[in-house]
């Protein structure tokens, strides 16, 4: 299903490719050691890159009763306040654990023709209680495959975060008197990541609260959410003794389950992998060659991905100022909460030091999860590497700007993601007044990450200036990126025991799966 949105922009990557580099130097030469094989062999050698050990893991399987009952709650309407909206919602499967959008579209959605639509995902999916259908979700969503592997935090901010000592912290955490959150004290015992941020999506009222309940505190909610699956109209309650031989369904109990669910979804035998495992035939020479800059350090002429995309998950899970476009209605920020623009980070920490700042994404089967970013404003991967070689110049080509006016043309790749060609189309609607405000606020964050290089503001984690590259070497990057795919995680077949479809209605606990199918009702 996502090849044909990559066809779109197979053209206009032709151009970007040869517009973002000519007026640049030559690049330098590759790094020096010989042929891409045994420049990568060396690489593996001197990093110990070592392949996943999948048993040492310890994880739940798709089978396990727990991870089952996870499975039917993660496909379960019951749980959005409304009860239009899951939790698949924003990510399926089918998807690449995403949902295909920039920016996700939860409660409320319609369809083109604004009848309700709740089971439809991905493009086509639109925001009913707007006037041009406008997402008011702020952020993309992150996929939910290999989520077992995060560690540290989760959420593009880690708002949900587990603290050195091993305890965690999330939005309901106190307080103390110098800043710090404490640990949750809702979080039962040994809660894992996963587990703790299932509780959050509920509470959110553009993602799956809608209107409901919207005076009550979070735990409250909860509680709420929980009554519905102790009811007699259903067998909840008989799936849930099956699994915690308990009386009653509680919230901790669905996100526990949640969590297996979430857990179980390790795809990560891809040919990278392979390649560590000893076939040095799982990559091609391209990939080789991608691999080997994608690990050297900038000083010997390599991109130094690896600075921070290091690690079984290719991601350090730390925080990031990357200049990424920040597109949308923004996630606001502490001390302006009218603001379009994203403080990321700094939202939770209250440190300008973490102005902008963005958790590392993992970049596991990233070739299936556009589009890219934290407002999900890059279509390709393409797009992607060259945002980290001149973010300025990343930023001006996105909105087809010139002298700083955007849109100087009709061809800005930001009226291009499918989502806002969607927009546009639906609602007769020019791709600039979309959202007005994105060129200035992306603007806004590149200048801020050029004056962090400077030192003129203060930034934790600010993106350094990095190695030109050529349009071959962009090549290289993403081919290497494309071998980091598992073929499970694209294979609907494949992916079937961790989906709930038309099959299984006639045994599902209560009559509100969501049922998913895309804007041509063909189902997912």
């Amino acid at each position: 299903m996502r090849y044909p949105l990559l066809s779109i922009t197979m053209l206009s990557n032709l151009i970007f490719i040869s517009s973002v580099y000519a007026q640049h130097r030559p690049p330098p030469p590759p790094p020096p050691g010989g042929n891409p094989d045994s420049q990568l062999q060396n690489i593996v050698k001197q990093l110990n890159l070592t392949p996943i050990n999948q048993q040492q893991l310890n994880l739940p399987t798709i089978n396990d009763k727990k991870a089952q009952l996870g499975k039917q709650l993660f496909f379960a309407k019951n749980l959005g306040g409304e009860q239009s909206a899951a939790c698949v919602s924003c990510h399926h499967p089918v998807l690449g654990g995403g949902d295909n959008l920039s920016l996700s579209v939860g409660v409320k959605a319609v369809n083109n023709l604004d009848q309700q639509s709740h089971d439809l995902l991905g493009i086509g999916r639109f925001n009913g209680d707007d006037d041009n259908n406008l997402p008011t979700v702020a952020r993309n969503a992150p996929s939910v495959f290999n989520i077992a592997l995060l560690t540290r935090g989760l959420f593009w901010d880690s708002r949900v975060e587990r603290t050195p000592n091993g305890q965690i912290v999330t939005p309901d955490s106190s307080v103390d008197q110098n800043g710090r959150r404490r640990p949750d004290g809702n979080l039962p015992p040994n809660t894992t990541l996963a587990a703790a941020q299932a509780r959050f999506p509920v509470t959110a009222a553009n993602e799956m609260r809608g209107e409901f309940l919207t005076e009550s505190e979070n735990q409250a909610l909860r509680a709420s959410l929980a009554a519905r699956f102790n009811s007699e109209d259903n067998t909840w309650l008989s799936e849930f003794n099956q699994v915690f031989n308990e009386v009653d369904v509680t919230f901790d109990r669905i996100a526990e389950a949640i969590g297996e669910y979430e857990r179980s979804m390790l795809f990560v035998n891809n040919p990278w992998q392979q390649y560590l495992q000893g076939n040095n035939n799982a990559l091609t020479e391209q990939q080789k060659a991608g691999a080997v800059l994608f690990f050297t350090p900038r000083q010997q002429g390599g991109a130094n991905c690896v600075a921070c995309h290091n690690g079984p998950t290719f991601s350090d899970q730390r925080a990031h100022l990357t200049a990424y476009p920040q597109i949308g209605e923004g996630a606001g920020n502490q001390s302006n909460t009218g603001t379009s623009q994203d403080f990321g980070r700094e939202n939770v920490t209250g440190n300008s030091a973490d102005r902008y700042h963005f958790r590392t994404p993992s970049l596991l089967n990233v070739a299936l999860t556009a589009p890219y970013g934290h407002s999900g404003a890059f279509q390709t991967l393409t797009e992607v590497v060259a945002h980290y070689v001149d973010p300025v110049r990343s930023i001006d080509r996105l909105f087809a700007a010139r002298g700083n006016v955007p849109f100087s043309n009709g061809l800005a790749p930001f009226c291009r993601l499918p989502q806002m060609v969607s927009i546009q189309e639906k609602n007769n609607i020019a791709c600039e007044d979309i959202f007005p405000d994105a060129y200035q606020n992306s603007k806004e964050v590149v200048n801020y990450l050029m004056q962090a290089r400077t030192g003129q503001v203060s930034a934790r984690a600010p993106l350094r200036r990095n190695t030109r590259l050529s349009p071959t070497q962009v090549n290289e990057i993403v081919a290497f990126l494309n071998a980091l795919t598992d073929p499970c995680a694209n294979d609907r077949s494949c992916l079937a025991p961790w989906i709930i479809d038309g099959n299984d209605v006639a045994t599902y606990p209560d009559d509100l799966p969501l049922v998913a199918h895309d804007k041509d009702d063909t189902e997912l």
